[in-house]
This record gives C-alpha cells, structure tokens and sequence, in this order.
C-alpha cells in the first residue's frame, strides 16, 4: 500500500470511467484513500461501448486483450476477472484478387514469404526494423518513447503514407490506422507507429463473460457517480481543491477533493482546464479524433470459418468485418472508420452501408444467404484518438503546462496510446503521480 497520504489528503476524484479512468480509481482506492468515480453517461467503460444484443451483452468498442497486456490484466484480476477465451488477430483483404490472411503469430514470417504482394522489399526491410525495435522494448509499444521520439524528429514532418509506397501503404497499413485510429496512413506519424506494430505483434483473448463483473466489483470499492458531469477546476493557492459537478439538471456543485485525475479524452479535459489551464486547453484541442459506427449482426449461420475469420475493406465506409469472437462465427461486427465513413450517417444511410458490407462479405467468402436474426448499433463522435506529430514534444508540454496546478493529474488515450492496455497503464501513472505528490513527473512512464 502507498505510504503518502499525507501529501493529499484522503478525498480523491477521478474523471472519467473508461479504462484509464478505472486504472486510476483501482490504484488509489487500494492506496487507503476514498474515490468518486465521475462519468458523465449512464454506464462505466468508456469506449469498451457496453451494449445488449437481444439479451447478450456485448462490447461495441476495444474488447480484445493482449498477451503482452500486463497492466490491464492485473487490473482485471484485482477486480477478480480471470476467464479468457483465445480470439488472436486473423485479418484477411483482397490483394490481386485473392483474399490474403495474416495472422498475428506468423506476422513476420508471413511478411517475408508475400514480399512482392503486400510491398517492395525495400519498404518491408524498414517494417521489419521498426517492428524489430517494437519487439526488442516494452516502451516502444507506448506513445512518447525515446526511440520513437527520435524517429519523430526525422521523420514526422510528413505523414505515415509518405515513407512507404502506395503497396505496403495500402495493404497492411491501412487496415491497422483505420482499425487503432480510425484515421487514414495520411493522417498518422510514423512517431507514432510503433503502438500501431504492437497491436500487430501481440496475440489476443477475450474476456469470457465480458467486462461488466469488473465494473460492478470496483463499484463495491469505489463511490460510482453517474450521469455526472464536471464543467471545471476549484483551484486555491495554486492548488486543485475540488471540482465543479452537475448532476442531471441540477445547477453546478462545487465538491472539495485533496486530489485529481481527468481520465477523459483530451477534448474534454481540454474543456474542465480552460478556465484555470488555457494554454494547456489549448494544447489538448490540437490532438485529432476522428469518428466510427459499428454494428453487430447475429446470423442465422455462420458467415466466417475458423480459417478467415475478419476482412479489411477499402473503397467504402466499413473497414472491417469480422466475427465477434472465434466461436460466434455467425455474429459479425461491422465497423465503419476511415475518411469514407465521415461523417456519422443516419439511421437510413447505416442501413444502407450494412447491407452493402454484407453483401461484400458475403461474395468474398461464397456464402449464400444468410438471414438477419437481430442486430444493435452504435456510433461516437470522436470514437479513436488520431495522436499527434512529434508527440514526444507535445508530451513535454503537457506535462510542464498540467503541472503547474499541484493535484492534479491527466490519463488517457492520448498520452500512451489507444489500446486498451495503453489507457490501464496511463490511469496507473496519473495515480502513482498524484500519491507521490512529484513537483515535475514524467508521462514517458
């Protein structure tokens, strides 16, 4: 257990319930210190995207949990969640008109022996370096590392698309931005790239019973306040003393807190600071989001096999399809990302784009007809984090601007990266920060 609670005090407030939000909650409660978790909707888990399809829960967002996920995992086992189901990254696309799988156990091998399909053996010879340097240092697999800050400050003054040729680009690159970023290669860094390659390097389960038991055992631990929104700082002497809450209609209240961690993407944290933060403000509204819709669809068969069990999509508003988990082959989930997928389409505009990707998949994969036997939607403005050129750089700033207020702490998915790991792992360092009560803390880990 920390050992610092005297630095600030016992009443701690965390903004924010998606995974960065409930990393911090976790750490500080287990520190001895009483916890509000604030979150402005009517469930926890953020962009996990907690839904119902007919009377099975589902995850409409990130849901995939790495092997290498070491933060999120202990998380998960603190809030006694145990049971995995195997699930991998198996993605398959149309190159030269047949469809190519990769798998993400065999990635490297699979990139050398399709050299002349997916790339130039120039541009594969620079994939494999910097997947290499991914593999060789957990850090690398984590925004505002130092070799990726280096490659930065070389390279970042263009786009990712602009260091490799339109092949590699479009084959393997595309399918990783829109599925991570929901962003184009041309709206992402290669400063950046390397959570990307960690995604493509890692195998995956799921968990077996969903997420939500973990949410009801840290609402036993934790103060859970829903439908509660914080519209800015209580700052005193230079100090964050607590924070402005609304609660459904109800006019703003100011609530005393000892300490704070705005779990929440960098727009809306740009929005809580910009009375007392602006320059910090600022900074935070320059990181680029972009939108997604998905769809899940049970069948009344299955579409997929074993064998293939997503496909990346170009030329259109769904950049993947895929199954739910390796044994729902019959339950697809269809998401729309990419520039193509912008912006958000209505009710009648998603029924349309649904069909056409069925009917895509379906001649693919030779599949007959296949019947409809329910199907839930959801969509976010600003669903993926997009990052930033340079980020090592924008690091730097955040930390000296947030900083200049004590008590106060930042997580989430822009500052380590989007993955879920990613986000459990910065809701742990904004907490470890705030019980140290550090004057100049370092978001690098």
């Amino acid at each position: 257990m920390e050992s610092s609670a005297h630095t600030i005090g016992n009443q701690v407030a965390v903004v924010g319930g998606g995974i960065s939000g409930i990393a911090a909650a976790c750490r500080l409660e287990q520190a001895g210190y009483r916890v509000d978790l604030i979150e402005s909707t009517g469930t926890l888990g953020g962009r996990c995207g907690i839904n119902r399809l007919g009377e099975r829960p589902v995850m409409m967002g990130g849901k995939n949990i790495g092997h290498n996920y070491a933060t999120l995992r202990a998380l998960l086992a603190d809030l006694g969640v145990h049971l995995y189901e195997p699930f991998g990254i198996n993605t398959s696309r149309m190159i030269d008109g047949k469809l190519t799988t990769l798998d993400s156990q065999h990635l490297f091998s699979e990139m050398r022996k399709s050299l002349g399909r997916i790339g130039s053996r120039k541009d594969v010879g620079k994939l494999l370096y910097l997947g290499t340097r991914v593999k060789s240092n957990v850090e690398n697999r984590f925004l505002g590392s130092p070799a990726f800050t280096k490659i930065a400050a070389k390279s970042d003054h263009i786009p990712l698309s602009e260091h490799f040729g339109p092949d590699l680009t479009q084959n393997l690159f595309r399918p990783m931005t829109v599925r991570m970023n929901g962003a184009e290669p041309d709206e992402v860094y290669l400063g950046t790239f390397g959570t990307n390659l960690a995604m493509m390097l890692d195998n995956y389960d799921q968990l077996t019973h969903g997420i939500e038991p973990a949410f009801e055992a840290l609402s036993k631990r934790v103060t859970v306040r829903l439908h509660s929104r914080v519209d800015g700082l209580v700052v005193r002497h230079g100090r964050v003393t607590g924070l402005r809450v609304v609660t459904g209609d109800e006019p703003p209240v100011e609530q005393h807190y000892d300490g704070v961690v705005l779990a929440v993407p960098a727009y809306a944290a740009a929005a809580i600071v910009k009375s007392e933060l602006p320059s910090l403000s600022g900074l935070l509204l320059g990181v680029n989001y972009f939108p997604a819709t998905v769809a899940v669809v049970e069948y009344d068969r299955p579409v997929f096999s074993p064998a293939i069990r997503a496909i990346a999509l170009d030329d259109g508003p769904c950049s993947n399809a895929g199954v739910y988990g390796v044994n729902d082959l019959n339950v697809v989930r269809y998401t729309f990302s990419g520039r193509a997928a912008r912006p958000l389409p209505s009710a009648d505009q998603l029924a349309g784009w649904i069909e056409d990707a069925q009917a895509r998949i379906q001649e693919m994969l030779g599949v007959g007809k296949v019947e409809r036997v329910r199907m839930v939607t959801q969509q976010w403005d600003s669903a993926y984090c997009g990052y930033l050129p340079f980020h090592g750089d924008f690091l730097s700033q955040i930390n000296s601007q947030a900083h200049s207020l004590a008590g106060l702490e930042l997580a989430g998915d822009y500052l380590l990266g989007a993955p879920l790991e990613a986000c459990a792992r910065s809701g742990f360092e904004a907490a470890r920060r705030l019980l140290s009560g550090a004057a100049q803390p370092s978001y690098n880990g």
